[in-house]
Order: C-alpha cells, then sequence, then structure tokens
C-alpha cells in the first residue's frame, strides 16, 4: 500500500505533538492531531500535546477500569495530562523528563533508574520504556483517528530534539 500521509511526531521532554500531511494535492496544509488521554481518573479528553509524563499507579488506583482509554482497557499507567498532574500530587510515583535521561551519560538509559530516588517499594522503568510509552500512545491515537491508514503504512518522521 502507498502511503498517504507524512506524519511527524516531536517526541519532546515537557511535551510530545503528531502532526500530518497529505501526501496528495499541490499545497499540503500541516495538521495537529488530537491526542486523547485521561485528564482525570476515568476521563478522557482530546488535546493538541501530549505531555511527556508517565504515572505508575498503585494497583488499586488502576482497579476498576480508571485508567481506560478508548484503544486499551485494564491499564496499569498513565501518560499524558493525568500524569502530569499526578507529578504534583505523587512525584515518587511520576516520571518526568524522561527523554532528558536517554542521553545522559552517567546512567544507563535502558535500566530501571526512574522515576528518580523514588523508594524501593515504587516500580521503575528505564529512560527507554517511558519514552516508548509515550510513542505508543501517540501511535495508538493515530490509530484510533485514521483507522483506514495504519501509522506503519505512512511515511514518519520522529524528531527528539536535543537536551
Amino acid at each position: 500500500m502507498t502511503a498517504q500521509y507524512c506524519v511527524g511526531i516531536d517526541l519532546g521532554t515537557t511535551n510530545s505533538v503528531l502532526a500530518y500531511t497529505s501526501l496528495e494535492g499541490d499545497k499540503p496544509q500541516v495538521e495537529v492531531v488530537g491526542i486523547p488521554q485521561l485528564v482525570a481518573a476515568g476521563t478522557v479528553d482530546s488535546r493538541t500535546m501530549l505531555p511527556s509524563f508517565l504515572y505508575l499507579p498503585h494497583a488499586q488506583e488502576a482497579a476498576g477500569g480508571a485508567f481506560d482509554l478508548p484503544w486499551a482497557s485494564q491499564r496499569d499507567i498513565v501518560v499524558g495530562e493525568l500524569a502530569r498532574r499526578q507529578a504534583a500530587e505523587v512525584p515518587d510515583r511520576t516520571v518526568g523528563a524522561a527523554k532528558s535521561w536517554l542521553a545522559h551519560s552517567r546512567v544507563d538509559r535502558r535500566q530501571p533508574i526512574l522515576p528518580w530516588n523514588a523508594p524501593a517499594d515504587v516500580p521503575k522503568v528505564s529512560p527507554v520504556t517511558a519514552s516508548q510509552r509515550y510513542l505508543e500512545h501517540l501511535v495508538a491515537a493515530w490509530e484510533a483517528a485514521f483507522p483506514e491508514t495504519p501509522l506503519a503504512e505512512q511515511i514518519v518522521v520522529l524528531t527528539v530534539p536535543a537536551s
């Protein structure tokens, strides 16, 4: 199948964005994709940016589908706006600025070190895994918005601005 869109993903330290343009026509227009995300437990809203935050809730918090998304149920992580909000309330369970750790010279980016300085009873993820979760969310948002044009069949440009 021939690609119909050029899709841009900006993996940012603070926010990530998903945009696209049609490969047809003489004057391409760049459009930003609305990204469905949790803004509160059980409440999904579409936003133009996905905050690059990952919240690792307690098991009992995730029970009952509180963190379900239109494309996934029984989730045990939260990505986006609710995760950003949780950074203020539960910093020991929230990963922020994971992208900055990808090139940090004194850590192994594949080791589960985040949230940084979290207590031993808090599950940890690697900077690579946290970044992967943001990208998975963006891919799922694309697939939900454009089910007839899977991302794997489009031209994708991923930017990871330097920290």
